[in-house]
């Protein structure tokens, strides 16, 4: 026999038992809630390090999302092939500005603008794990605002930041003009957009059009990320909102050129056969005149 306590919001299950006269209900433990899933470590390993899926270490790793293990990306993120993030991601050149993250990834980069006084915003989506971000934050005991993405609306005030940072290397759309419109409105006027975007004449186009016989010796690796390449071009078309437009392209493993390009030296060929696009646009300060004149002319119409 069964009774159930009124309320369906604080539902609770007894279990009765009948000694004699009287009946004893002794309450049943609720199951406990699940643990949020992890992605698999090697995917989130090689998205955090910009590394195609097929690179694993040679050596035994930490125990996966441990402190160690996070401490190990972390150093590696930014070390050899990815030697140029700090610079062109500006750390320490913002303090006490507002910065939005968009493709946190595990908040390697975001915890790293936190470090220099950076007044960060996290806006994750429903693919993304946030409590891994949140757990890296809190084991360095860092703060940020961490905002769930639901639609293609970002939550956010006009002009409520100064910086936006947008790793588009694993966005599965292409950057369209709706949500170029949407960072456009978010950023004050004189604010600055970030982002990185897959290459389309990387190593591996060149390689093709250079070398066509390379595959029956040797395969070029995959390309580490998985979103639409895209080129120069369509992205300061894309931005063409924005003003100051500034295109490099950086990020280049020797392991993904043939051997006889390895004699070169990678901080000359990334910049020409690179697989990362970094795209740096700001908002026009005119852009805030024009709106207060729209304003002004829609309260005289009224």
């Amino acid at each position: 026999m069964r009774a159930m306590e009124s309320g369906f919001a604080n539902l609770k299950l007894f279990a009765v038992e009948s000694s004699g006269s009287a009946e004893h209900a002794t309450p049943l433990p609720m199951p406990a809630p699940a643990a949020p899933l992890a992605p698999d470590p090697h995917v989130a390993a090689t998205h955090e390090l910009i590394r195609p899926h097929t690179v694993r270490s040679t050596r035994h790793g930490c125990e996966p999302y441990s402190a160690a293990w996070f401490d190990e990306l972390e150093q590696k993120r930014y070390q050899r092939h990815g030697h140029w993030l700090p610079r062109a991601l500006e750390f320490g050149r913002h303090p006490g500005e507002s910065l939005l993250v968009l493709g946190c990834g595990l908040g390697t980069d975001a915890a790293s603008y936190t470090r220099t006084g950076t007044n960060v915003t996290i806006a994750t989506t429903p693919d993304e794990h946030a409590h891994l971000v949140q757990d890296n934050f809190a084991r360095h005991g860092l703060s940020a605002d961490f905002v769930p993405l639901t639609g293609g609306r970002l939550p956010f005030a006009d002009g409520a930041f100064d910086v936006v940072t947008w790793n588009a290397l694993y966005d599965a759309t292409e950057p369209a003009s709706a949500r170029i419109d949407e960072l456009f409105r978010v950023l004050k006027p004189g604010g600055k957009v970030i982002g990185l975007f897959p290459a389309r004449f990387d190593t591996a186009f060149w390689q093709n059009v250079l070398l066509p016989l390379q595959r029956i010796y040797w395969r070029c690796p995959p390309a580490p990320a998985t979103a639409p390449k895209t080129t120069a071009r369509e992205l300061r078309r894309v931005f063409s909102r924005f003003g100051e437009h500034r295109v490099m392209k950086r990020h280049l493993r020797r392991g993904e050129l043939p051997h006889a390009w390895r004699i070169l030296p990678l901080i000359f060929l990334e910049r020409f056969i690179g697989r990362v696009l970094v795209l740096k646009a700001k908002k026009p300060i005119l852009a805030a005149r024009l709106q207060v004149t729209q304003v002004d002319l829609g309260r005289i119409a009224a």
